[in-house]
Parts: structure tokens; sequence; C-alpha cells
């Protein structure tokens, strides 16, 4: 049976070999997002014949299930009906990637899917975001232009152990400017101050940006198979191109060979972070359903 344990910031060293061959591209399936978002929706997990559970509590859900790391899907969803079953609670899997819909629906035929247009992750062509080639990508290279004709001295380095202090204050700079009253904003803070203060154990790949030896940006991602995750991006709005300069160094330092693509997560229907996003010219919107079931009991026995 499966037995679920709160996930804590010291369970990650033990974690992170279960995603080495996850196949998924959306951001949910990363040990970056998995432990930055462990905290508001009381992700908790369990450990069954060597593969990793995962049951995580959204607003409006209730209780759901990820799918798993590891084994075969045939054992995962008995064992996850199984343990509804025994609880007398509804199943539901989140978030699913489309490519793994037919196979969930032929083992619960009585499932249903949505999805949600502002879960969708956004997948860019890792060489557009490193130059910004071409007609399309006209407005990201003026305002790249713009920073550099501002900041003749600037740079961009991996974060350094000594880069943290500033870090910090730069951080602080950052809220005090763009505060927003909401729980998902004010944890997203905490987390970034808790991946700079344990930035060996989270083990992300990390880039800050320098202009007039200031920090007015810095990018914290990491990457899984062929696609580089930017999972936190901070850059000061009152400098010129300060995000296109970041998206762009970030990209050119850190999705080297085998990576072909960029993930930048969501938009949280965020009208303004829709537009920027968008204006980025993504390949494609990942699209994320929930599936919930009806009747788990009656689709596997004995797990």
């Amino acid at each position: 049976m499966l037995d679920f344990h709160p996930l804590t910031l010291n369970d990650l060293p033990k974690l992170r070999p279960f995603y080495d061959d996850n196949p998924s591209r959306i951001c949910d399936t990363t040990p970056g997002s998995t432990f930055i978002w462990r905290d508001i929706y009381d992700v908790q997990y369990a450990i069954y014949a060597g593969t990793l559970y995962f049951k995580v509590t959204y607003p409006g859900l209730g209780d759901t299930f990820t799918l798993p790391l590891g084994g075969n899907r045939r054992d995962h969803y008995c064992r996850i009906a199984d343990y509804c079953c025994r609880r007398k609670m509804p199943l539901a899997f989140y978030p699913v990637p489309a490519d793994e819909l037919p196979a969930l629906h032929a083992f619960f035929p009585n499932s249903a899917a949505i999805c949600d247009r502002d879960t969708f992750d956004y997948l860019y062509h890792a060489e557009d975001l490193k130059f910004f080639k071409g007609k399309k990508f006209s407005g990201q290279r003026n305002h790249v232009n713009k920073f550099l004709k501002t900041y003749e001295d600037w740079s961009f380095h991996p974060i350094e152990p000594g880069d943290i202090p500033a870090l910090h204050a730069f951080l602080d700079r950052y809220v005090s400017k763009v505060d927003k009253d909401s729980d998902t904003f004010k944890e997203d803070i905490a987390k970034t101050r808790e991946i700079l203060d344990n930035y060996p154990l989270y083990d992300l790949l990390g880039g800050v940006l320098f202009a007039n030896g200031e920090i007015v940006g810095f990018a914290l991602g990491e990457i899984l198979g062929d696609t580089l995750f930017t999972h936190i991006e901070k850059a000061d709005r009152e400098v010129p191109g300060g995000y296109q300069m970041l998206v762009s160094q970030y990209a050119q330092h850190f999705a080297g060979e085998g990576v072909s693509f960029i993930n930048r997560e969501d938009d949280t229907g965020d009208p303004g972070l829709r537009k920027s996003k968008l204006s980025y010219q993504p390949v494609a919107l990942l699209e994320k359903y929930t599936v919930t079931v009806v009747e788990p009991c009656s689709s596997c026995h004995g797990a």
C-alpha cells in the first residue's frame, strides 16, 4: 500500500534520481517545481516498488495525484485507485500531459478530462531565445539593443556563493516595487529566498545580470532531457531591456548541446504575463489536464 509523507527540503537528494527518465516537458514534473510549490499545495510523497508517487492539494480540486515516476502505468493506476478506494475518497489526476490521456482513459473508461488555458506551459526553441533572430523577434532585439546602449558596463555570469547576499538585497528591492497581494506571489518570493539560502542543495542553474556594477536581474532553472526549465526569473522593470537581456543571456549560457527547448512555465492567467510570454513566440503551449475518475474501485482490485 502507498504510504504518503509530507515533502520536505531534506527529501530532495533522495527523490532527485526518480526524475532522470521522465520524458515529459511540462514544468510540474521537475524537481525544482515540485519543491518550490511543495508547501502551498501540501505536496506529499510515497515510494513503492521503485516508483515515486505524489499527492497534491490544489485549490478547487482537492487531493489529486500526479503521474508517478518509474515503473509502469498499469501498476500506478491500480495502486492509486486502491489507495482512494480504501479511504473512500475521489480519484483525480493532475497535471496530465496530452500524450498521456489515451492510456489513462483506456484504463479508466469512466473518466473525464478538462484543461485550463491558464495552466499551459510556454515552450520555445532554445535557439530563438538565445539570439532573437528574424523579423518576428525584432521587438526583443530592440529591447536588447536599448539595454546595450544604456549600459556599456554589463556582465552575466553563473551565480557564485559570493553573489547570494547581493541577490537577497536585489530581491528586497524587487518586492518593494512589484509586491502583489497574492499567496502564490508571496510563496514564490519565499521559495526564491529558500533556494538562495540552500543553493548547493537545490542544485539549480542560476545566472545573474549586472549593469554598472549592480544586479539588475537573475534567473534559476534546470535541465531535464532536451529542455531547459526556467523556474525563477526576476529583473528590474525600470531597466530598459532588462528582461529581454536576461532571457537571452540565460539561454546562451545554459541551453548548451543537447538542449533544444526552453520551458518558461505558465502565465497563471495574468494578462500582462500572457502578452509577454506570447511575444517571445512559443513553438507550443503544453496542455495540462485534470482527469477525474468515476467509480475508481471498479477499475482494479488488490493492488
